[in-house]
C-alpha cells in the first residue's frame, strides 16, 4: 500500500470531516491527475493503494470509504477484481473506473461486478463532476462556488414572472470569481435580463441543484406558445449525457456484432431530433438558433455539439437537402472522437506545446475518428466518414490529415470545415478571446480575401446573408 501525503482516515469521529477517497493504481502520476479534477472538493483525502493483498489485510471495520477511485490502466482482471473485492465489502460506497484508449476495458463485465461509471480520463473529464455528483452528496462552501460546480443557463429559460427555486450565479473569468446574482425565492427582473443578453453574460445554477431548476424550468416553458416544449438549458445537460453514452459504446471493448453500431446511430439521431436539426427554417432562423450557442467554452463535448449544430443549419442556409443536413449533423457530431487518443490533452492547449507524439495524433484524429466509427459498424451514409477525414482540409492543401486540395475536398467537408471555423472564433478558450458571431464572419471573409484563409468564400457569404 503507498499512501499520498495522506494517513488513514478510520471510523474514528474526530477524522469525519474529512472524505476518504480510495485510489487505485501504480502510477504515480494518477493521484496527481485526479486532485486536478477534483480540486474543488478540499476536504477529500486520499489514500492510494497499488496491491489488492495489501488492502485486504486492513480490517474492513475500521475504514469508513467515501469514494473509489480505480485507474483502468491496471489492466482488464485487476480492475475486475479489485472492483468485486471493494464492493463485496462496501456496497454502498461509489466506485468509478477511470479508463483510457492506451488499455481498452470490456465495460460489461466490470459494470456486472459492481462499478457505477466508466469514465474516459482525458475525453470525459468536463462531466466528471455531474456523474460525481450524482453519486456522492456533496455542499459545496456557499462562498466559493467553483465554475466546474456551475452549470450554465439559456437566458431564454429564465422568466421574470416566475420566483426561482434555486441561486442563480454570474461568473467572471477575468479574475475567475463567482457571484451570487439572485437568491432562490427572488426573481429575476426583465431589465436584468435584458441587461444579461446585451453584454452576452452567462448565468450558472448550482450542479446539486439540477432538480430545483428544471422544476422551474419546466413550469417557465408552460408559459411559451411552442408545442412540446422544453428547455434549452434542460436540452444541452440531456445531450452531454447522450453524448457520454455515445462514447461508452465506441470505449467499450465488449465484443459485438452491429448492436453498439446501432445504439450509436441511434442515439445521435436522438440529438439531431432533440434540437429539431431537421425542421424547415429559413435561412435567417437558422442564423439565429446557430446564435444561440455561440460563446460556449471550448470543450469536447461542447465541440462535437456546436459543430453538429452549426453545420446543419449551414447546410440549410446554403439550401442543401434534409439528407445531406443529416449528414453534415452526423459528421459534426462525431468529428473529433479521434481526439480522444491524445494523452494528458486539454482541448484549448495550443499544438506548437504538443509534444512529439502527441502532435503526430493530433494530425491524425480525423483519420482516428473514422477509424473508431468503422469499428464500431456505425452504420452511417459514406458522406458522413468523407466529411469527417476532410474537415481540417484547407483549399490550398495546407490542411490535414491528407493535405488535399479543393478539387479533391467533398462539397460537405467545406462547409463543416467553415463551421468549425466559426466555432473556433466564437467560442470561449483560455488562449484567446471569443469574437462575436457578426465580427467572426467578417474576419473570415477579410483572411479568405486576403488569401490567409484557404477556406470555401461562397459558404461563407451565404452564411454572412443569413445574418443580415
Amino acid at each position: 500500500m503507498t499512501i499520498n501525503s495522506n494517513t488513514l482516515t478510520t471510523s474514528n469521529p474526530k477524522s469525519q470531516v474529512a472524505k476518504s477517497v480510495f485510489v487505485i493504481s501504480k502510477k504515480d502520476n494518477f493521484l496527481s491527475k485526479i486532485k486536478g479534477f477534483l480540486k474543488e472538493f478540499p476536504d477529500f483525502n486520499y489514500q492510494t493503494f497499488q496491491e489488492i493483498n495489501v488492502f485486504l489485510e486492513i480490517p474492513t471495520e475500521s475504514l469508513s470509504p467515501y469514494l473509489f477511485l480505480i485507474d483502468g490502466d491496471v489492466g482488464q482482471n485487476e480492475v475486475t477484481e479489485w472492483t468485486q473485492t471493494l464492493k463485496m465489502s462496501f456496497e454502498k460506497t461509489p466506485l468509478i473506473v477511470f479508463h483510457s484508449n492506451k488499455n481498452p476495458l470490456n465495460f460489461e463485465i466490470i459494470k456486472k461486478n459492481g462499478a457505477d461509471h466508466l469514465i474516459h480520463i482525458d475525453f470525459d473529464k468536463e462531466f466528471i463532476i455531474d456523474l460525481l455528483l450524482e453519486l456522492i452528496p456533496y455542499d459545496f462552501d456557499p462562498h466559493h462556488i467553483p465554475l466546474a460546480a456551475l452549470s450554465v443557463i439559456s437566458n431564454k429559460d429564465l422568466n421574470p414572472d416566475l420566483e426561482i427555486n434555486f441561486d442563480v450565479y454570474v461568473h467572471l473569468p477575468f479574475n475567475h470569481k463567482t457571484i451570487l446574482l439572485r437568491k432562490k425565492g427572488s426573481k429575476i427582473e426583465e431589465e436584468k435580463l435584458k441587461k444579461l443578453d446585451q453584454s452576452d453574460q452567462k448565468v450558472y445554477f448550482k450542479k446539486t441543484e439540477k432538480k430545483e431548476f428544471l422544476e422551474y424550468a419546466r413550469t417557465a416553458q408552460t408559459f411559451s406558445n411552442e408545442a412540446n416544449p422544453i428547455a434549452l438549458t434542460e436540452r444541452n445537460l440531456k445531450t452531454k449525457k447522450l453524448i457520454f453514452l455515445i462514447m461508452s459504446e465506441f470505449f467499450n471493448q465488449e465484443v459485438t456484432d452491429f448492436k453498439a453500431g446501432k445504439i450509436i446511430f441511434d442515439r445521435c439521431k436522438e440529438i439531431i431530433q432533440e434540437y429539431n436539426l431537421l425542421k424547415d427554417y429559413n435561412p435567417k432562423e437558422s442564423f439565429h438558433e446557430i446564435l444561440k450557442y455561440t460563446g460556449e467554452p471550448r470543450t469536447f463535448y461542447n465541440d462535437a455539439i456546436n459543430l453538429c449544430i452549426f453545420s446543419a443549419h449551414l447546410g440549410n442556409i446554403i439550401g442543401l437537402s434534409k439528407e445531406k443536413i443529416e449528414s453534415l449533423a452526423l459528421a459534426g457530431l462525431l468529428h473529433n472522437i479521434g481526439l480522444s487518443y491524445l494523452e494528458d490533452y486539454d482541448i484549448n492547449t495550443p499544438f506548437e506545446v504538443l509534444d512529439k507524439n502527441n502532435q503526430e495524433i493530433y494530425l491524425s484524429y480525423p483519420d482516428k475518428s473514422v477509424l473508431m466509427i468503422k469499428g464500431k459498424k456505425v452504420p452511417l451514409p459514406n458522406d458522413v466518414a468523407e466529411a469527417i477525414l476532410e474537415h481540417r482540409e484547407n483549399l490550398d492543401g495546407s490542411g490535414f490529415p491528407k493535405k488535399k486540395t479543393a478539387d479533391k475536398i467533398h462539397s460537405l467537408s467545406k462547409i463543416i470545415r467553415v463551421a468549425y471555423e466559426f466555432q473556433a472564433m466564437t467560442s470561449l478558450s483560455s488562449d484567446q478571446v471569443k469574437k462575436t458571431p457578426i465580427a467572426a464572419l467578417e474576419e473570415m471573409k477579410e483572411k479568405v480575401l486576403a488569401n490567409q484563409l484557404p477556406l470555401d468564400m461562397s459558404t461563407i457569404l451565404n452564411f454572412a446573408k443569413s445574418a443580415k
